[in-house]
This record gives structure tokens, sequence and C-alpha cells, in this order.
């Protein structure tokens, strides 16, 4: 029998199957520039927060990579809620793309000066963006299992392609990205979805955030106790001069 595939011993079946392969290096070249992609559809689908389905919908011409903040161009038609959207794209993503798209590029116009035909100066616009493979669910089941990574959390959580879905709402909540820019990120109608159900609690650093809170002041609570003849507990008795709020309105934020 085989042994596994694992990040163990990959750089040794690498090796393997260069030195089987060696005779045939277009195909090995076409195999590399496959991993490449997948790779990067994997970063797309983890930064873009775009759904399989929404992705393999891209194409070439929906690209705008020369704008201050690059962009694709989902199509109403190609969406989940049926409303069109300019998804950012984050700028080594966009460099990736980039190098993705020249290097397509370079290839097709190496087999049309090998069929004497006309070289092509840029890829056709409606040329997939991506090869996403229908059973594109069996290739991540394949690449979890050699990186050694559970299919299931201890939850019980399914990691698959809508998991990176997930991923990227919740890595930015986990940033501090405002809950407003992260429900529009997401395109979700209500806040309560992107946080409540596309948000993982457990991976929130909740303790970093209380180190954020403000100190108390300390000089103020002296000033508070100075000033009365019994125990005066700081922030809530002397909320001006404690918490340097005004109490004009009855209200304050603690």
């Amino acid at each position: 029998d085989e042994e596994p595939l694992t990040l163990a011993n990959l750089d040794q079946a690498e090796a393997r199957a260069r030195e089987i392969l060696k005779n045939r290096p277009t195909f090995v070249a076409g195999l590399e520039r496959l991993g490449w992609e997948r790779a990067l559809v994997y970063k797309t689908l983890a930064l873009t927060g775009l759904r399989k389905g929404e992705l393999a919908s891209l194409t070439v011409g929906q690209l705008e990579l020369d704008e201050a903040v690059p962009y694709v161009v989902l199509a109403a038609a190609d969406a989940k809620a049926g409303r069109g959207a300019e998804i950012a794209l984050r700028a080594d993503l966009a460099d990736d793309i980039r190098s993705n798209l020249a290097d397509r590029l370079a290839t097709l116009q190496q087999q049309a000066l090998a069929r004497s035909e006309s070289i092509p100066s840029s890829l056709p616009v409606d040329q997939p963006l991506f090869r996403i493979p229908a059973d594109m669910i069996r290739v991540l089941d394949r690449d979890l299992d050699t990186a050694g990574i559970p299919k299931q959390d201890d939850r019980g959580r399914t990691v698959d392609i809508h998991a990176m879905r997930h991923t990227f709402a919740t890595h930015m909540n986990k940033n501090g990205v405002a809950p407003r820019t992260v429900q529009h990120a997401m395109r979700h109608s209500t806040i309560d979805l992107t946080m409540s159900t596309y948000t993982d609690p457990r991976l929130l650093d909740i303790a970093g955030a209380l180190d954020k809170l403000p100190a108390p002041d300390q000089e103020g609570e002296a000033r508070c106790s100075a000033g009365s003849n019994r125990h005066v507990e700081p922030s809530f008795a002397c909320t001006s001069a404690c918490t340097n709020i005004s109490p004009s309105d009855g209200q304050a934020v603690i």
C-alpha cells in the first residue's frame, strides 16, 4: 500500500514525482500552475468572503486591478442575493492575481507561437478567472488530509468551502473591524447574521479587548475622596470628575 501523503513526507513525494516526470517538463509546469492556482483560490475565498458559485462565475473582464483599491465586479445574476457588488481585493491578493494572469498569458502566447498562430496581447475577457472544479470539496478534503487539518472541529463543525466565508468574517471581527463594515463586506441584510452566525466568538480576543478599556482617572478619584468625609466609590459617585463625562443629560457612558 502507498503511504498516505502528509506534510511530513510531502517534499519526498514531490522529489520522487519530479524524478519520474523529468522528461515531461510541460506536464510538470502545468501541475505547478494548477497547484499555485488552487492555493490562490483558497486565498481569494478567505480574503473576499465570496461563495464558491460566485467565485466560479467571475471572468477576467470583471477585474479592475488598476484602480486605487483593486476590485472585482460581481454580477447581480451571479450573487446569492441577486444584487451586484464590487468586491475589494487586498493589495497582496491583487498582486497574486496579476502574477497568475501574467503567467497564463505567457503560456497562451507560447502555445500560439508553437502553432504559428497570431500571438494574443491579453487574455480573453470572458475567460474564467479561476478553474473551479465541480468536485472542489473533494479536492479540499484531500488538501485538508495532507495538511493534517481535521475535517471537523471539537464542536462538530465541518470544514468546507463555505467555512472560508465564516473565516473571512471572524478574522475581520477579531481584528477590530467595525461590525457595520463587516456586514457590508459580507453583503448581509442584517447585522445579526454577520455577528451571530458568521463570527466564531471563541476566536475573538476578549482579554485583549479588556486591555483596551481606559484606566481609571486616579487623580480624579483622589479629588473626589478628599472632598468627602465618607468612602467614595470611584467612577460612579463622582461621575464628572472620575470619568470625565458631563452629567448634563443625566446619562453616563461607562
